[in-house]
């Protein structure tokens, strides 16, 4: 990688030191801030930056330099400073794994410490051009102003978003909990970087919440910034709106309270989008509701394998479509990502983010897929021939308002005339369909008449460009430039080039015949970037130019000598003149053509949403259609209705792709007042948390509008899906592993509702035995009691499997393990198969230490773990007959008076019958087997607990 590194070109070692100077004099840099210098034809990094290039960039510290510092700017640095230059290719990288990835801040300064532009994770406006990557998910930006106490127990938050790549702002008051699940869940469903909050950590009041919302900002991979207090004052932002929006009706129709208000202008602060006059009018003010949406936890979209869990998850990292990575399928992003687009790979992103809970809309989804499986070669024409070229055009329109050129303009071109086709591919499929009537509205509302209707517009557009731009050039040369006889002025010049041009030509060839060169390969004609036109020779035939004192030799160099004549120079001077006046009017001309195509913004905007739709339910269509099990269409249950949800041989929709894989399908059946809360026990490694898993996964496909991966199913639309699944610590954080599972169960007890779906795998691991289990219970009663909402739960824990005896909508599930041998606790590796089967009933056992002979633990720790373990078991049963007994201290006095007499009464008899010598083995069994019956009749002449319970154990 060092190889892609400019060397640092000397210059003045007084400027370097001033260079340094002025870096030393710098406020101190805020946390997690990178400052990089452009220095033109590269980027210079200093100091402790520099030594975080080299070790998460180049990985060496060979690429870093000592800086030249005077001695009295090397007294205010207490450690030697370093240097490294990076590229312009690598800067891209650097932004990348800063903003998209490490949720840091950038600063990009002059060679003088001017600041220049500035970028952050939800703010990459100033910076996104040097990025120069697609991004799989819009940035969004959001502020919350908090009221706490507003209503007992809870508290009220102002919050605004802001998405500058869609140019969309929002507004809501969000009534939260104590642990901020409401805000956990908007957060998600936006897919927020980046989050404001008012610097209220002095105020012993706030702080706390502050401390708290933090920690949910964190727990969602979204940055927490602190701004002054003052910048969340909602006075006249209303009237800065409408400047953004440029629709006062708007602004007079949506009605937004002062907290929601404040947030937003603390936004605008942050943006300072008032200041530029480009986004005036741009922005559209939008509604979002919690409640349209599932709502998903941090830990849901860790749990299910919503994204990828790489570096950058779900950060919205380069785009690679038609497929993902081509590597190995880890998440349920990568699996359906079969899209085509950029705006697909956008729109899939936040359809996951989002997952709907409209019955209607989601049915709308569903026919819609069935459409495009049925439709097979309408299906492959569209992904083969029409969405691969479909362009960026959020991407596009954002280059053009910045400095595009006739490049970007004619890619928009292509464009506009790809979407009469794609129209009417889907016109001749609906058109040819026998019967089909009932999907046919549904296309043409989805699809077609978005399509058609902003066709016209783009007719004017298509004019203009063919009007103004050459282009047979663009085809013929790749060239990008005006048509000559557009303008007169730039036909006149050119028409003068082309004369000189001529001339020009016809000195070269004459030149060429006087020194006896070939023009074509001897005697060069060039444009030199400082003398014009002239022509050269190499060293050797440069020779010639002696002869003849009309050649005027210019410059020598290793690639020859460079000469001309008096005409030519003063033609080249022409020349250049001319050409400098055409360029300028081909770039006044372009700017404006630029301007113009701006104005279709919103129109093409609103296509590539429709042809975004199209890819993504395409990409449905493929998934569910080549899956190794082609998906099934679910029969929905909308929220309030009836709640059942029934999965015939379902599968898990990544595992089931991998290679060497036989996945072994079960089935769920979960139902309102019968089967709501399924406990699974089973073996380790018997695929307990792969099945409670699948379900929500299955549920969330279906909300998407995908077919899911089940022989057949049936599923009520759930409004949450919340998880408490494995096992992870943040030390650095000061938070235990039990902390973490306590805070994340807590959520789902704030945020259940009867129309909720709970995963809960191992719940209670990070504490002790008894701890761990009572918290178990109380909570898998409570939900089971009191939320009675569907839940799976997966536990070692077998004595919660009790819970069924207790509430009769608890069912208990294992997962079914093949033993050869029986013996207790003698098993080798080879004796227990797992089948990955689940079925109604328990299991008694875990096999834990199965899986350590499988995995070659040391023979003598297996042994000793299995004797170790049996001695428990013999406690345990002890402990619970114990426990049992409850015997008072009198009647344990008595029963153990009672047992005596038996005992010695016994002991007489046998000595009577002078039974001293030794007994054979069936004869000591006779006489065990009498001083048994005796203890037991005398148990049963007493009422004494003690007796019974001894009577009990032995018999």
């Amino acid at each position: 990688m060092s190889s892609s590194r400019p060397e640092l070109k000397f210059f003045d070692i007084s400027e370097e030191r001033g260079f340094y100077k002025r870096f030393s004099t710098l406020p101190e840099k805020p946390p997690k801030t990178i400052r990089i210098v452009d220095k033109g034809e590269y980027y210079t990094v200093v100091g402790n930056d520099a030594l975080f290039v080299a070790d998460n960039v180049y990985h060496t510290n060979s690429v870093l330099k000592d800086c030249r510092i005077d001695p009295s700017t090397a007294k205010s640095i207490q450690e030697p400073l370093k240097y490294v230059t990076i590229s312009s290719q690598v800067l891209s990288g650097l932004l990348k794994l800063c903003l998209l990835e490490q949720g840091m801040k950038v600063e990009i300064y002059d060679k003088s410490w001017k600041l220049l532009r500035n970028g952050s994770p939800g703010n990459i406006e100033q910076v996104d051009d040097l990025m120069n990557i697609s991004l799989d998910s819009s940035i969004v930006l959001t502020s919350i102003k908090i009221q706490p106490n507003a209503q007992e127990g809870n508290c009220v938050l102002g919050v605004s978003f802001i998405d500058s790549s869609s140019y969309k702002i929002g507004m809501l008051d969000i009534v939260d909990n104590e642990v901020y699940s409401n805000l956990e869940s908007f957060l998600i469903q936006m897919g927020v970087k980046e989050c404001l909050l008012p610097d209220l950590r002095s105020n012993e009041t706030v702080a706390n919440e502050l401390k708290k919302m933090v920690g949910v900002l964190d727990r969602c991979g979204c940055v927490s910034t602190f701004v002054k207090n003052s910048d969340f004052s909602h006075r006249d932002v209303d009237q800065d709106l409408v400047k953004l929006v440029g629709d006062e009706l708007s602004m007079s129709l949506m009605k937004f309270s002062n907290l929601a208000l404040g947030s937003c202008n603390a936004l605008l602060s942050y943006l300072q989008l008032l200041n530029d006059e480009s986004q005036l009018g741009r922005y559209e003010l939008v509604q979002h509701s919690l409640t349209e949406f599932m709502k998903l936890d941090a830990s849901a979209l860790k749990a299910l394998n919503i994204f990828p869990t790489g570096p950058s998850g779900a950060s919205g990292v380069s785009v690679s479509h038609g497929g993902g990575s081509g590597g190995k399928v880890s998440s349920i992003f990568q699996l359906l990502n079969k899209c085509k687009t950029n705006a697909g790979v956008r729109l899939l992103n936040q359809w996951l983010k989002q997952p709907l809970t409209d019955l209607q809309a989601i049915q709308n989804r569903h026919d819609l897929v069935e459409f495009l499986i049925d439709q097979l070669e309408l299906r492959q024409v569209l992904q083969s021939d029409y969405l691969p070229l479909v362009p960026d055009v959020r991407r596009l329109t954002k280059k053009l308002n910045k400095n595009g050129g006739l490049e970007d303009v004619l890619k928009i071109y292509q464009f506009a005339r790809k979407i009469p086709e794609v129209s009417q591919v889907l016109e001749d499929y609906l058109g040819n369909m026998d019967g089909g009537d009932s999907i046919k509205p549904l296309v043409t509302e989805t699809w077609l008449q978005p399509l058609n209707a902003h066709i016209t517009p783009l007719d004017k557009f298509q004019e203009m460009v063919e009007t103004t731009v050459d282009l047979e050039a663009y085809e013929d040369t790749n060239e990008f430039m005006i048509k000559v006889d557009f303008n007169e002025d730039l036909a006149k010049i050119r028409g003068e080039l082309d004369a000189l041009k001529d001339n020009i030509k016809s000195i070269h060839l004459d030149a060429a015949e006087d020194l006896g060169f070939d023009p074509e390969k001897k005697l060069k004609l060039e444009n030199h970037h400082m003398h014009g036109w002239c022509m050269r020779l190499t060293r050797n035939d440069g020779k010639a130019l002696r002869q003849h004192r009309k050649y005027l030799e210019l410059t020598t160099v290793k690639a020859g000598i460079y000469f001309s004549t008096r005409e030519l120079k003063q033609i080249a001077e022409q020349t250049a003149i001319l050409q400098k006046e055409y360029d300028r009017l081909q770039y006044d001309l372009v700017k404006e053509i630029v301007q113009i195509t701006l104005t279709y913004t919103p129109v093409l905007e609103k296509l590539s949403i429709v042809l975004a739709n199209l890819d993504v339910l395409s990409a449905f269509a493929h998934v569910s259609s080549y899956a190794p099990i082609p998906y099934v269409r679910p029969q929905m249950h909308g929220l309030g209705t009836q709640r059942k949800t029934e999965l015939i041989g379902s599968r898990h929709p990544v595992l089931e792709t991998l290679d060497d894989v036989t996945f072994i399908s079960n089935d769920v059946r979960l139902e309102s007042g019968k089967s709501e809360f399924l406990i699974i026990t089973g073996p380790n490694m018997g695929g307990k948390s792969t099945y409670i898993r699948q379900v929500g996964v299955i549920s969330l496909m279906a909300q998407i509008g995908c077919f899911v991966p089940c022989d057949t199913a049936e599923i009520a639309v759930v409004d949450a899906v919340l998880c408490r699944v494995g096992a992870g610590d943040s030390q650095l954080k000061g938070v235990s592993t039990f902390m973490v599972e306590m805070l994340e169960t807590a959520s789902i007890l704030k945020n259940a509702t009867e129309n909720s779906l709970i995963i809960v795998d191992e719940l209670g691991r990070g504490t002790s035995t008894y701890d761990g289990f009572g918290l178990a219970w109380s909570i898998s009663e409570h939900i089971a009691r009191n939320v009675r909402c569907f839940a799976l739960f997966a536990t070692h824990f077998h004595e919660l499997t009790s819970l069924a005896d207790q509430v009769p909508t608890v069912q208990n599930m294992h997962v079914i393990a093949h033993i050869e041998d029986a013996r207790a606790s003698t098993h080798s590796a080879d004796d227990i198969t797992l089948l990955y089967k689940v079925e109604p009933g328990i299991s008694d056992q875990s096999f834990g230490i199965h899986v350590a002979e499988v995995v070659q633990f040391p023979a003598k720790l297996v042994s000793m773990a299995k004797r170790k373990a049996a001695e428990l078991e013999d406690l345990k049963h002890d402990s619970q007959a114990l426990k049992r007994q409850k015997c008072s201290a009198g009647e344990i006095a008595e029963g153990t008076r009672v047992l005596k007499d038996v005992l010695k009464a016994w002991a007489a008899a046998v000595r009577a019958e002078g039974l001293h010598e030794k007994l054979s083995d069936d004869e000591s069994q006779a006489r065990v087997l009498e001083l048994l019956n005796q203890v037991s009749a005398a148990s049963a002449q007493t009422d004494n607990k003690f007796m019974k319970e001894i009577a009990e154990l032995l018999m």
